[in-house]
């Protein structure tokens, strides 16, 4: 694939992976314990690096709502699948992070394996042929392509990683028992994404109580997804691998031509600089609200989950990803391109300042635009997130 071979070498993230399985049944338990919690802290990380990816391309598709809205399928399920990942690693007493230097996405990367290069692109062919590479089924069907380096270092694929998780969780879970210790820790329950706080519409969000309920939620990502054997799941639903191979067959798509993994800080001079400075905080604000969830059981998580991460994807962040990616750049090279959402970190000073701090930079991105029909709702929906301020964590 030319995205590979034509782009320097990219550097690796900070957050560092497990290089190897593990051997679960060998280690002592408190040192398996902390392994498991590492594993599932990256696969936090592997379904959180997908969503900007596929957003930006999403939303990067010309008059093509049945495209959008597959892609954007898929990312609804990611999220799924990002919950129950980081629901199963808070109920063995681990603590998910989402947000900071360490965790939050950064593009482009090849994440933890190669040689998939992580770019935030338009839905062109050679972007969709990366996205079957991500979610490439476990074990392979016959290949559309030929099987490349394994994507996890001494893991074939992110499936196979998935499943050394279901087989660790199975010896922990026995050993807990023989040798005194409990691992599903009954505290964490009520601040696990669940049906009940608004996270998602079926029982497909669990909250991970035992073993048996963390088979389910690994067996639902997997079949949704990462690790799938390339069938169809049940009652006609696709697989994330069955979605972009036909999006694949299907092409070409018209794109915007967005500015590839856009930096705002090269466009400073730009009308809608502060628009994309904007929409970072935005997007961080979800980050450290998701976050904060998983340490969170109070009055207000039913507010968090439906102001703070549902609204703030469909109210805020999607007119404006809409809104940038029609906006031409006006600097720079004498080649049509057009600004996009970056999906980058904002570095908020403090947890207590971070809506305030939002709120200004929305407003400034804002002022720009005092007429645009598609931006009305945006500042309003923003002054209605819930204050991280207000959110008083228990131990």
């Amino acid at each position: 694939m030319s995205e590979s071979t034509d782009r320097p070498r990219l550097k690796k993230p900070t957050y560092s992976a497990p290089k190897a399985p593990p051997k679960w049944e060998e280690l002592p338990y408190k040192e398996a314990l902390e392994d498991m919690k590492n594993h599932l802290q990256t696969a936090v990380i592997l379904e959180l690096y997908t969503i900007p990816l596929y957003l930006f391309a999403a939303y990067a598709i010309k008059d093509n709502d049945l495209s959008t809205y597959k892609i954007i399928s898929v990312v609804k399920q990611e999220m799924l699948h990002l919950g129950l990942a980081g629901n199963i690693l808070c109920s063995i007493g681990g603590t998910p992070c989402v947000y900071g230097n360490e965790f939050t996405p950064k593009y482009p990367r090849e994440i933890f394996y190669e040689p998939v290069a992580m770019n935030l692109l338009p839905a062109t062919k050679d972007t969709i042929h990366t996205f079957m590479k991500i979610e490439e089924p476990y074990p392979s069907p016959e290949a559309l392509f030929m099987k490349e380096t394994p994507l996890l270092p001494e893991y074939d694929s992110i499936g196979q990683f998935y499943q050394y998780l279901l087989h660790g969780l199975n010896v922990l879970d026995r050993r807990a028992k023989e040798e005194g210790y409990i691992l599903w820790q009954k505290p964490t329950f009520p601040k696990q994404f669940q049906t009940a706080d608004g996270s998602w519409y079926d029982g497909d969000m669990q909250v991970i109580t035992d073993l048996k309920v963390a088979k389910r939620a690994l067996d639902v990502i997997i079949l949704q997804g990462e690790g799938a054997t390339g069938e169809t799941i049940t009652s006609g639903i696709q697989s994330h691998y069955q979605v972009f191979k036909e999006l694949y067959e299907e092409h070409p798509l018209d794109c915007y031509p967005v500015e590839e993994n856009i930096n705002p800080d090269n466009y400073k001079e730009e009308k809608f600089y502060w628009l994309m400075i904007a929409s970072n905080a935005v997007y961080s604000y979800l980050l450290l609200t998701i976050q904060t969830l998983w340490q969170y059981d109070g009055p207000l998580r039913g507010r968090l989950v439906t102001n703070n991460v549902m609204n703030t994807m469909l109210t805020i962040l999607k007119p404006l990803a809409q809104f940038l990616v029609k906006q031409e750049i006006k600097t720079g090279p004498k080649i049509r391109r057009n600004a996009a959402c970056p999906y980058r970190r904002f570095d908020f000073k403090n947890t207590d300042t971070a809506l305030e701090e939002l709120v200004a930079v929305m407003e400034k991105g804002l002022a720009e635009y005092p007429n645009e029909e598609s931006l009305k709702g945006v500042m309003e929906d923003t002054k209605q997130l819930i204050d991280l301020k207000e959110v008083k964590l228990s131990s």
